[in-house]
């Protein structure tokens, strides 16, 4: 049998899709050497690589089973690049377990040549060593997708729910989608009284479809984007205006910070801005206690005075 008809009945053999050990190749040959088979595989991948029809096919060996087989390779979704920027920045976020981060590492740089895959792996090298998983310590990927489906369809769910303090409580919800912010998953769904409520995934345990019709109601937290331009922490609430001072920091971070901020006097010479927002509850007071000095709270009242009221429970302690 010459060598081109050998190395096309041995690619007929992987793409039927049959895994081949080293010795049955060669006897299958005629007792062809390990470094004949070796250049026999060598060949046909070689070919793949240099043709466009067949160069997402590639011959490995699988050192556990012994055996070559031929898969198809992926071909690049996303650039090298690309996958850098979006690892980092789903790692720093700590909202999926280890194992769920280090598989999504495996899928995204699977598309990768080995010198790029080495060069992104050791840029997170250090990250994914520290990474400090959430305190649930619950994979949420089956959960998310099922719910997430459950969304598409328009139907409605029972699920316990167990709060901070692991109280257990039944829900009925229509849920309207799952979002993510600061450390968590959330689902944003409508009851039958008309509300939009807010629950952490990871919380949300034994959920099932049922028959159940929640209609719509006229409420900002159906849009996902505008739940997400206004709410701080996921608190909900009543929408407000909320206005502040903001003095001796880097303005530009309070616009980062707030999508939907104006700025109403603006003095850049001596740093000194007075800003209006617009927002979802009471959360903002967490950000704005963080600010320490630099904030000075003008309006709603109600908001201030909350504001004035958590500075002193935290003057109480010293």
């Amino acid at each position: 049998m010459a060598k081109s008809t050998e190395i096309l009945e041995l690619y007929l053999k992987f793409k039927r899709g049959e895994e081949i050990s080293k010795s049955e190749i060669a006897t299958y040959f005629g007792n062809k050497s390990p470094r004949t088979i070796q250049r026999y595989v060598s060949a046909l991948n070689q070919f793949f690589s240099q043709n466009e029809d067949t160069e997402q096919m590639k011959i490995e060996y699988n050192r556990t089973k012994n055996v070559y087989f031929m898969k198809e390779v992926k071909g690049e979704q996303i650039d090298k690049k690309q996958i850098l920027v979006v690892l980092k920045i789903l790692i720093s976020t700590r909202g999926l377990s280890k194992s769920e981060i280090k598989n999504v590492i495996e899928e995204f740089t699977s598309t990768l040549n080995d010198e790029d895959k080495l060069i992104i792996n050791q840029t997170i090298k250090s990250e994914l060593f520290h990474y400090k998983e959430m305190s649930h310590e619950e994979p949420l990927f089956n959960k998310i997708w099922e719910i997430n489906k459950i969304v598409t369809k328009g139907k409605s769910i029972k699920f316990n729910y167990y709060n901070a303090w692991n109280q257990k409580k039944e829900h009925f919800i229509r849920p309207l989608y799952v979002t993510f912010s600061e450390l968590y998953f959330y689902v944003v769904g409508a009851n039958q009284q008309g509300y939009t409520l807010i629950y952490r995934v990871d919380r949300i345990q034994d959920f099932e479809v049922v028959k159940l019709k929640i209609k719509n109601t006229e409420s900002i937290y159906y849009q996902e984007g505008e739940l997400k331009k206004r709410a701080y922490f996921m608190y909900g609430g009543d929408w407000k205006r909320v206005t502040f001072e903001f003095n001796g920091g880097i303005i530009e971070s309070v616009l980062d910070r707030f999508p939907t901020a104006k700025l109403i006097k603006k003095d850049f010479k001596e740093n000194k801005f007075t800003v209006e927002v617009e927002v979802i509850g009471d959360g903002i007071v967490m950000w704005l206690l963080s600010q320490g000095s630099r904030v000075k709270v003008l309006s709603p009242k109600s908001l201030k005075d909350k504001y004035i009221e958590e500075i002193r429970n935290i003057s109480s302690y010293y």
